[in-house]
């Protein structure tokens, strides 16, 4: 959930933008983002394309910050 949050700053894309872009309640992202709700695939592609890349690049991304891995 870090990259997804380094993704929107890197846009300076808000919780509330994502949150609409994706059609869900800022409140519910946030649940995602701070691993209170396990986030789905369907959310975490909605949540890539809303960043414009995929999620083999948001997934690629995440893996390299991983020390040791990739």
């Amino acid at each position: 959930m870090k990259q997804i949050r380094m993704e929107m700053a890197e846009r300076d894309m808000t919780q509330q933008q994502l949150a609409d872009a994706i059609g869900i309640e800022r409140a519910t992202l946030s649940r995602y983002l701070n691993r209170k709700l396990q986030m789905s695939v369907r959310t975490l592609t909605a949540i890539a394309r809303a960043l414009r890349m995929s999620p083999r690049d948001l997934w690629s991304r995440a893996q390299d910050r991983i020390p040791g891995e990739g």
